[in-house]
């Protein structure tokens, strides 16, 4: 059955809300994947808050044409994959590199980032930082390291100290 032209402004109007919105968005190709194996692997994009869809080229070439982005570097011809992440740039490449190891069907393609169409090989890039939240937990012990140096530094002195008045003790007796 045929999409109408009502369907397909909504389709439209709906991606381009959801690409103003993003953070990071991905692009990969899926073919060759069952049915089965494209809603485990949406199921795996939805508990990191990441939206997958499939969506034709001209659809999105025209979402991107709406939201100003040039599409001159977009080089898909059939229907593509968009994993669309609202909350943290590299989750959803971080995600679809780490399913194509379960899928070899499922390959990474480029992106778009602050409203410019990215290659391959930046998303791999992409995919290769670690999570936000791995992040923080670096800055923190960074941060902490100082203070634990120190602490450290002054409880060695305040145990060499209980060690001699140890010592002086026992010399006593």
């Amino acid at each position: 059955m045929a999409t109408t032209r009502q369907e397909k402004e909504a389709q439209l109007k709906s991606l381009v809300a959801d690409l103003s919105e993003a953070k990071g968005v991905v692009f990969a190709e899926y073919r060759g994947l069952t049915v089965k194996e494209i809603d485990k692997i949406r199921k795996n994009l939805r508990k990191e808050n990441v939206k997958y869809q499939v969506v034709k080229v001209t659809l999105l070439k025209k979402a991107f044409e709406e939201l100003g982005i040039n599409s001159d570097e977009f080089k898909y011809t059939g229907p593509v994959a968009v994993a669309i992440s609202q909350d943290d740039e590299t989750t959803p490449a971080r995600i679809i590199k780490a399913l194509n190891k379960e899928h070899q069907n499922l390959t990474l393609g480029g992106g778009v980032i602050e409203k410019k169409v990215i290659g391959k090989q930046m998303v791999i890039q992409l995919a290769d930082l670690p999570s936000k939240q791995q992040l923080l937990g670096q800055l923190v012990s960074v941060i902490a390291g100082p203070a634990r140096g120190l602490v450290t530094v002054l409880s060695g002195n305040a145990r060499q100290l209980v060690y001699a008045l140890n010592a002086i003790a026992e010399a006593k007796k």
